[in-house]
């Protein structure tokens, strides 16, 4: 069998926690470093396919805001020579500034494989600040990322990676700069199944509204949608008027949220793209014993998986 590994860069969901312009009871606690609040930043994961993290290349999913503080901090991603770096491909998952915005800090002439459905693609294509990642020949190298097929990974040189992937469609909904602007796709969200020959290892579904016909049986690990506890959480804070259906998320109580639809999935499974808000992000907090007994992780910054 393959090795495989995985790091979670970060593990947030959109603006980070504590968020910059945030004073709920969650943010206050992890700014005065209150015991059992952990920061994060914002969603993505690194992985290999090398049984040691210092040998391997990887493929990160999703370009968070704060990747260079994300490689920084993770040693296995360090360059290994006078101009290198280990992060050989990226896959977007949809086209949310969360996950494309780091895309532009990695313009040190280095080249990257960029890894998109076509509506993602298009979206890119029509940003003008894509045009820094082209400075020279083969700096970005975009590639289709059909979905239910699967796909050998390469970097922008096409040499393998020892990484195959499928993605697969989430229900989620356009990137808030294109809402009213363009139809909606299909191909607009996506999750990413890591695959050994036809078997599922790793599955990413950090952004979906609902669990309903997700291939995610038979993975040994499965990163999912911990962005909302509950349906009104904004709304019974205080802090918006969107509920988690508003948002694509599918919240993890009641009687259809995650917790409850995928009791029966067998896999080590970990919520992760937690917002702020959310009380799971508080290690004393009882709906955090209440994930926890039903067999459910909080993703962590560096937390790693080995398989």
């Amino acid at each position: 069998m393959t090795p495989m590994r995985a790091i979670v860069l970060g593990s947030a969901a959109g603006g980070g926690f504590p968020q910059w312009n945030c004073g709920c009871a969650n943010c206050v606690a992890v700014r005065e470093r209150r015991p059992g609040y952990l920061p994060r930043t914002q969603d993505s994961l690194a992985v290999t396919s090398a049984a040691s993290p210092t040998d391997g290349r990887f493929a990160v999913v999703n370009a968070s805001p704060e990747i260079l503080a994300q490689v920084q901090r993770s040693p296995a991603l360090w360059p290994r020579s006078a101009r290198d770096s280990p992060i050989a491909a990226i896959l977007l998952t949809n086209g949310d500034m969360d996950h494309v915005l780091g895309l532009f800090s990695l313009r040190e002439s280095w080249p990257l494989a960029l890894y998109v459905t076509g509506s993602v693609r298009q979206g890119l294509e029509e940003s003008a600040f894509i045009r820094t990642l082209r400075r020279f020949e083969g700096q970005l190298v975009i590639r289709e990322l059909p979905l239910d097929r699967a796909v050998p990974l390469a970097d922008a040189a096409g040499q393998a990676l020892g990484l195959t992937v499928r993605a697969f469609p989430t229900k989620g909904k356009l990137p808030v700069h294109f809402v009213g602007q363009r139809p909606e796709s299909i191909e607009d969200s996506v999750g990413i199944s890591f695959l050994d020959g036809d078997r599922p290892r790793i599955a990413y579904a950090a952004a979906t509204a609902s669990a309903d016909g997700l291939p995610l049986d038979g993975h040994d690990v499965v990163f999912f949608d911990g962005t909302f506890y509950r349906e009104d959480e904004l709304v019974r804070q205080g802090l918006s008027r969107s509920y988690a259906r508003d948002m694509a998320h599918l919240p993890i109580d009641g009687p259809e949220g995650s917790l409850a639809r995928l009791a029966g999935l067998r896999a080590r499974k970990i919520y992760t793209h937690i917002n702020n808000t959310n009380p799971i992000l508080s290690e004393s907090s009882e709906e955090r014993r209440r994930v926890e007994a039903a067999g459910w992780e909080v993703a962590h910054d560096e937390m790693e998986i080995v398989l």
